[in-house]
């Protein structure tokens, strides 16, 4: 349907069977296809298993950094920015779509022949005064250019429908390929997402093996045997995780879905026993201190404590690289806002919930760190909140190794981050994808120990999975969440001219209602102050 006021010249722009045909057209030259359908509520529930996985587990300790009413603030002010630039993405996502059907749209126009190529031309010069006695081409590039910019506005819906899964370095390939500050640009932008898929897995690494091998001991403990040192433990985790994880890189990961399912449903059922033990724990608390002093024990406002829950909260909403793959297969397409809003909405709640019992539960504790047998004794807030429930004894222990092991089971996440980043790398660098059916090329060997090796090799090196968090969130996760994503829609609109006034109320479904320069502002007011923060924060504040 045509904009309000908006003439047409081209009649081929509001018959069906034009508009189905060019449809079916787009449809085969897709590359990257989406596959089966999500309803919203399923896209709801994939997102809240991505948005409580590995911050769920290290938001707590954040919050005992900066206390829980600065804490909730830094996490609703950073999700609220972070669903600015979602919607953002979403619309860049859709334009990238678009970009790729005019070209389908200009092979498609050339298959119909000369005399529909003369058609257009007819109409178009029916509509616009020319000079008499000009002999003029067969097809001009303002009649074809003219014939788009109606379809653009009439058939907005079909045009801009995600049909595509086009990631975030491919996006800024497609818009910025002109220039050399567009180019240098595209590559700054893979470079910031390649650092903070390089931090997420190396978080996932240490937070694996950290899981990982403290079950290990609490196994040995409840045994009856006294455990190895604990350090050289986790290193030998790191060492057998290293060997299981490489051969999968290789694999086809395509068929894991059912796995994915029974890993999802065990973490929402983990999440739920952990918040029932520490509201239990609260609750005795509570009865034996009196409400006075558990409350005494909470803090609410250390602003020291910045970079820990941003960093944290970061990684927690920073899912826009993994936006295309979450939000392509929606039906309705329309309703990407309101999956979004619904997602961070129920998982703002479920963390309120889990950091202040984990404040009220185990923050006036005295030791530093929980005994690994069941039945000992509880400590403070650990950077993985999974280790403080090391000493419950319920069901014999079997309630605290299912705690502890839980994170252990995103080993079959490491492969699928290591292959992404391998992909996004390949990519970037024109590398060529092997054959599925023959993987082991030496391209593909090499991009995938220069992926897998570096993550590893942190994990070796650190067990401050906080430190990873905060460093890599408050540079790369923030750059990819909140710049990224605004740089690429004023490009990808600027691809299509679509802040001509012709086209800006085009039906776009998808268009984002922060893409204006109110909305720009606020994006870099808040970038900016993030960046300075977290910058004076991490290495201009003395360390407490």
């Amino acid at each position: 349907m045509a904009a309000p006021g908006q003439p047409q010249v081209f009649r081929e722009t509001r018959s069906n069977e034009f508009v189905r045909a060019m449809s079916k057209a787009v449809d085969g030259n897709v590359k990257n296809k989406i596959g089966s359908k999500m309803s919203p509520g399923t896209s709801v529930v994939f997102m809240l298993n991505s948005l409580t996985g590995l911050s769920l587990l290290t938001m707590p300790y954040g919050f005992t950094q900066s206390g829980v009413v600065l804490g909730g603030l830094i996490v609703i002010g950073c999700m609220a920015i972070s669903f600015m630039t979602a919607t953002m993405t979403i619309e860049a996502l859709s334009i990238s779509n678009a970009l790729i059907y005019e070209e389908t749209e200009d092979d498609f126009i050339k298959s119909k022949g000369d005399d529909f190529r003369e058609g257009l031309h007819q109409e178009f010069k029916a509509a616009t005064p020319t000079n008499k006695g000009t002999k003029e081409p067969l097809l001009r590039g303002d009649t074809l250019s003219a014939f788009k910019e109606e379809n653009r506005i009439v058939n907005a819906r079909s045009e801009f429908k995600i049909r595509e899964r086009v990631e975030l370095g491919a996006t800024g390939e497609l818009v910025l390929h002109s220039g050399s500050r567009a180019k240098v640009t595209a590559t700054l932008i893979y470079i910031m997402i390649l650092s903070f898929t390089y931090g997420t897995a190396s978080a996932l690494v240490v937070t694996v093996n950290q899981s990982l091998s403290h079950t290990v001991l609490s196994v040995i403990e409840l045994l009856g045997y006294d455990g190895p040192d604990a350090q050289l433990t986790y290193m030998v985790c790191v060492v057998i995780t290293f060997c299981i994880t490489l051969p999968l890189c290789f694999a086809n990961l395509q068929n894991t879905k059912k796995f994915t399912m029974v890993i999802m449903c065990f973490r929402f059922l983990a999440i739920a026993v952990l918040l029932v033990i520490a509201i239990w724990r609260s609750i005795e608390r509570v009865r034996i201190e009196g409400s006075s002093a558990v409350l005494a024990n909470v803090p609410l406002w250390k602003p020291e404590g910045f970079c820990a829950v941003f960093g944290n909260a970061v990684f927690l909403c920073g899912i826009h690289h993994y936006l295309p793959s979450m939000l392509s297969p929606l039906e309705p397409q329309e309703k990407a806002p309101g999956v979004i809003i619904v997602a961070f909405s129920f998982c703002y709640i479920l963390l309120m919930a889990i950091c202040a019992t984990a404040m009220t539960a185990f923050n006036a504790e005295t030791h530093a760190v929980c005994s690994n047998e069941p039945g000992g004794s509880f400590c403070k807030i650990q950077p993985l909140y999974n280790l403080n429930f090391a000493p419950v004894s319920a069901g014999g222990g079997a309630v605290a190794l299912f705690l502890l092991a839980y994170p252990a089971m995103a080993i079959a996440s490491i492969p699928v981050a290591a292959i992404t980043t391998r992909n996004t790398m390949g990519k970037w660098l024109n590398i060529k994808p092997p054959d599925p059916e023959a993987p082991y090329t030496a391209s593909n060997i090499a991009l995938t120990l220069v992926v897998v090796v570096p993550s590893f090799t942190v994990a070796l090196i650190t067990q401050n999975v906080q430190a990873v968090i905060q460093y890599v969130g408050a540079y790369a996760g923030l750059s990819v969440s909140f710049l990224c994503p605004l740089i690429l829609l004023i490009r990808c609109r600027q691809a299509l001219n679509l802040e001509d006034p012709s086209l800006k109320n085009a039906d776009r479904p998808l268009k984002s209602p922060f893409g204006n320069i109110c909305g720009y502002i606020v994006v870099m007011i808040a970038y900016i102050a993030a960046l300075t923060i977290s910058t004076k924060k991490l290495f201009f504040s003395p360390a407490s």
